[in-house]
């Protein structure tokens, strides 16, 4: 029996071409992600006059249901698709869809109305909807199980890092240089991205948990059979609800997106209104946000490592959305900046663990149909919260409003916080490193 290790892993382990492959078309792909979503805040900020327009929220809203709905109608039926496929291949032309709808936006205003603009966001986001899970599920076809809290501290110290550069510089770009400018910069990093990720080669499958799960795929792919899409679809919902840790890693990062989304449409129109040049100094703090969940991620790495995933995740959960409260309690920036880095740093533990907790529990076969429910009860809370964010503070007014919506998201976390804690079984906890 292998013993959990208490050494810190070794990560130059885990520099091979294909994982270096993956990590540098994230990197560029959320870079370009992240350019897109500071342009698309500047093109409404135009629109609506700084949003000084009283509707201006909902104009938000309207963006992050371009982004959602997608997930919401196809997304566990992706999930299954990419199950059967090869996910690289996913990769690689979803890159290429993606960098062909955002090089077409700019071309959409003003001569079309901005409902055209919301079209190709939702073109975008389909083609994301494709992009995540097989981006998830693929990881543990290029590392072992044993390496895979790593490998997603490594991805997620990548994405963070992405994160920093592409808020900073996309707030910057697009304040100075113009959201068109931003937006043809993103177009070219997905094609860059599709590039970077055709030099990914699989290692061979290992042995999947011996679950029924796994043993019914294992059957199926001797037989050259696929299930149904509802049957796959169903298969994965009996994983979730059957295995607490793969529960906590469905339902934790929602709530996560539940706050974050609060904070963004709330946030946004908060700075915009009653600070100049708005754009570049949401940038800024975004970045710092993602600063803190590098920092976050590569402290679960090293120091967290060899602690039960559940508990990480749920502790942590409170710490990462408390500090966005921050946001309606003081105007200066340094104190929006620090609690916009302690609320990326405790939310490094969240991602790295949940997501390391989906790979551990559910069949390999299975993965991506379990990380695309995750994802659209990921984008379901994006719709739920833009939606009350924009009543909330049109009906009372923005400040009173966050405080309200971030109590409640605390709340609903606390069924998830108490099942984490308490879990001691199997999948809970990080194999021993073989290096």
């Amino acid at each position: 029996m292998t013993l959990p290790s208490s050494r810190p892993p070794d990560y130059r382990s885990l520099f091979t071409i294909s994982f270096t492959a993956l990590l540098a078309g994230q990197i560029v792909s959320i870079l370009g992600d992240r350019l897109n979503n500071i342009a698309m805040i500047e093109l409404l900020a135009t629109e609506t006059g700084r949003f000084a327009d009283s509707g201006s929220a909902f104009e938000l809203s309207k963006l992050a249901l371009a982004m959602t709905l997608p997930a919401l109608a196809f997304g566990p039926f992706v999930g299954a698709y990419v199950d059967r496929v090869s996910r690289k291949r996913v990769l690689i032309l979803t890159d290429i869809v993606r960098g062909l709808a955002v090089f077409g936006i700019p071309f959409m205003r003003p001569s079309l109305p901005l409902w055209t603009v919301y079209g190709l966001v939702a073109v975008l986001y389909l083609a994301n909807l494709f992009f995540l899970p097989a981006r998830c599920a693929i990881v543990s076809e290029i590392v072992s199980r044993d390496r895979l809290i790593k490998a997603n501290s490594i991805l997620s110290l990548g994405a963070t890092a992405a994160t920093i550069v592409g808020f900073v510089a996309g707030g910057v770009i697009a304040t100075r240089a113009g959201w068109r400018t931003a937006l043809f910069i993103d177009s070219a990093t997905y094609f860059f991205s599709a590039a970077a990720l055709a030099f990914i080669r699989l290692r061979e499958p290992g042995a999947e948990p011996l679950t029924e799960a796994g043993s019914l795929a294992r059957t199926q792919r001797s037989a050259g059979e696929h299930p149904s899409y509802i049957d796959t679809i169903r298969e994965a919902i009996r994983i979730i609800r059957r295995s607490p840790i793969s529960r906590v890693g469905v339902f934790v990062p929602p709530v996560m997106v539940l706050a974050g989304t609060t904070a963004y449409v709330i946030g946004v129109t908060l700075i915009e209104s009653r600070i100049p040049e708005g754009t570049m100094y949401i940038g800024f703090l975004i970045g710092l946000a993602g600063a803190g969940m590098g920092a976050g991620s590569l402290f679960t790495g090293k120091v967290l490592h060899n602690q039960p995933l559940a508990r990480t995740a749920v502790l942590w959960l409170p710490l990462a959305i408390l500090p966005l409260l921050a946001l309606g309690l003081t105007e200066s920036l340094h104190l929006l900046g620090l609690a916009m880095f302690i609320a990326g740093f405790a939310a490094g533990p969240v991602f790295v663990s949940t997501e390391t907790a989906i790979q551990h529990s559910a069949p390999p076969r299975r993965q991506a149909t379990v990380f695309a429910l995750r994802d659209m009860l990921m984008k379901l809370a994006v719709v739920v919260a833009a939606g009350l964010a924009a009543v909330a503070a049109n009906v009372v007014s923005a400040k009173p409003a966050l405080a309200a919506l971030m109590i409640l998201w605390l709340l609903i976390s606390v069924p998830a916080i108490r099942t984490g804690t308490a879990y001691a079984g199997p999948g809970n906890t990080i194999p021993g490193d073989s290096r």
